[in-house]
């Protein structure tokens, strides 16, 4: 496992780690109604990195915007940047939400990883994007990812 260390691109220039794992993807805005946040969002990858340390994951059940009647799923992920070429420094824990979606993690496994019983999960997310409101601030992702690489291997990309 320790020659899949990132330093490659797929057919559509997007990071892998050498056995082809992609890297996590960023969502692209050009909002034109907001092009400071716009351009502030751009350099995420820089900020955060392209992959973290699964913490934990849990699913909680959020209003459907379209009929407050109905809930749906929202994947809640905390991770930690891993990345030594990240701007936050490494350690600094996220946290990801994936709407619609249902945690990867069971309650076991969360206990298990609490208790260094299961060994580090180093995940991707696609479309990742940041969010800023009323001086909150988050992440969104369409799809988490776990990869296969250790969190050495993680903290060199």
């Amino acid at each position: 496992m320790a020659n899949n260390i990132l330093d490659t691109k797929n057919d559509k220039g997007a990071k892998t780690t050498k056995n082809g794992e992609l890297l996590s993807t960023f969502k692209e805005s050009n909002n034109k109604r907001t092009p400071i946040q716009t351009a502030l969002t751009r350099p995420l990858y820089e900020a955060i990195g392209q992959c973290f340390l699964l913490l934990n994951g849990t699913t909680e059940e959020i209003p459907d915007s379209s009929d407050e009647t109905k809930v749906i799923p929202r994947a809640v992920y905390e991770v930690r940047v891993v990345s030594s070429t990240s701007k936050l420094n490494i350690g600094t824990v996220l946290i990801v939400k994936i709407k619609g979606k249902s945690s990867i993690l069971t309650e076991e496994e969360n206990r298990k990883m609490l208790l260094g019983v299961d060994k580090s999960k180093i995940v991707a997310f696609d479309d990742l994007s940041h969010w800023n409101f009323n001086n909150i601030e988050g992440l969104s992702a369409s799809n988490i990812r776990e990869l296969d690489i250790t969190a050495q291997e993680a903290m060199k990309m």
